[in-house]
């Protein structure tokens, strides 16, 4: 399927089929020669159209980051769902239902937790979130006596099918390349070991569930863990290419938006798509703060990076184009600029709505 450009009238996510497939392709086969289960995280689509590329929803393991997510998934036949953020016990009604239907995995890190999942009317998994270094939430790495503890609870917890442990590196996204990568994915297995070998654990089984694109992207092997959960990989974006994860005939998305004006004095044009459609996480391209990367576009979709052309600020609707002024006074009012976003998941969450080509 080709894209039809004469029908983009407004800002418009443009999703390559052949390379979101061949990204979850190619993250499979890695899974699989590292001897980890694969759990997409799907809060980077949240389509059930693009789900089922990854597989049947009966048979696919997936995390997701909120109670919405994990219902409309369940609505759409998936099964087995890991609510991949801190238990909010505000919406322990509406997870104990979703517990009755679905095979439903939370996530805790805190023993204040435990009194919380007494109150649900069905069983699920729980996995105990360890900080090894990123430092948004989690019980800290070093604590192994604690975190042995609340394991031993909720072994012995009525409400508790399965137990395990949740890691997220998301302090992967500061390095560029893949040496720094490495560095951080040595340094948070290295925690890891360490504390599965402090609390000498001896109880049943444990899943241990990591991941975060950068590190699942260019690793091989994953010390310690039992499931590998990366999210972005499907689509990547201009963050994850100046990171190292990907290449940028790796990235499986774009957004296609029309000029509504145009000032080569100052080599700047102006799109329709503003923070309501990109979000304003932004990347540093070369001392630049950047929002979003232009790119050659052709009739198959995409080609090249454009040199000096960049998503250089965001207003509500309205986005400020830098470009050289020879291709400013080639463009026409209503031509379509193609543009790869700083942060595919955001763009997604802000769009919604997407055309999908080949």
């Amino acid at each position: 399927m080709k894209i039809n450009w004469s029908t983009l009238t407004v800002p418009t996510v443009l999703v390559n089929r052949t390379r979101a497939k061949r990204n979850i392709a190619n993250m499979k086969a890695r899974a699989e020669g590292a001897e980890v289960q694969l759990r997409p995280h799907f809060k980077t689509h949240q389509s059930h159209i693009i789900g089922k590329w990854f597989g049947e929803p009966e048979t696919t393991p997936i995390a997701v980051s909120s109670l919405s997510m994990a219902l409309y998934f369940a609505d759409h036949r998936w099964q087995d769902i890991h609510l991949a953020i801190p238990l909010n016990p505000r919406e322990i009604p509406a997870l104990s239902s979703l517990a009755s239907r679905a095979q439903l995995t939370l996530t805790i890190e805190h023993e204040d937790a435990l009194t919380v999942l007494d109150s649900l009317a069905h069983s699920v998994g729980v996995r105990v979130e360890v900080d090894t270094g990123y430092g948004r939430t989690g019980m800290h790495w070093q604590q192994h006596a604690r975190i042995r503890k609340l394991l031993d609870a909720l072994q012995a917890h009525s409400k508790v099918t399965d137990i395990g442990l949740m890691v997220h590196s998301g302090h992967s996204y500061q390095e560029r390349g893949e040496a720094g990568i490495r560095v951080v994915h040595q340094e948070s297995s290295h925690r890891l070991k360490e504390l599965l070998d402090m609390m000498k654990w001896q109880g049943e089984p444990l899943v241990v569930s990591v991941g975060d694109t950068p590190t699942c992207s260019r690793m091989n092997h994953f010390p310690g863990a039992t499931e590998i959960r990366p999210g972005n990989y499907v689509f990547y974006d201009l963050q994850q290419k100046l990171i190292g994860s990907c290449d940028w005939n790796d990235i499986a998305l774009a957004v296609a938006c029309p000029v509504i004006a145009r000032y080569p004095e100052r080599e700047e044009v102006v799109v329709h798509g503003g923070a309501v459609h990109f979000s304003k996480d932004a990347a540093n391209l070369d001392g630049q703060l950047s929002f979003g990367q232009i790119m050659q576009s052709n009739a198959d979709g995409w080609g090249g990076p454009v040199g000096g052309g960049y998503v250089k600020g965001l207003s509500q609707e309205h986005g400020k184009i830098h470009l050289p002024k020879t291709m400013i006074r080639d463009l026409k009012l209503g031509d379509l600029l193609v543009i790869v976003p700083a942060h595919s998941c955001l763009t997604m969450a802000a769009m919604g709505d997407f055309v999908v080509f080949d």
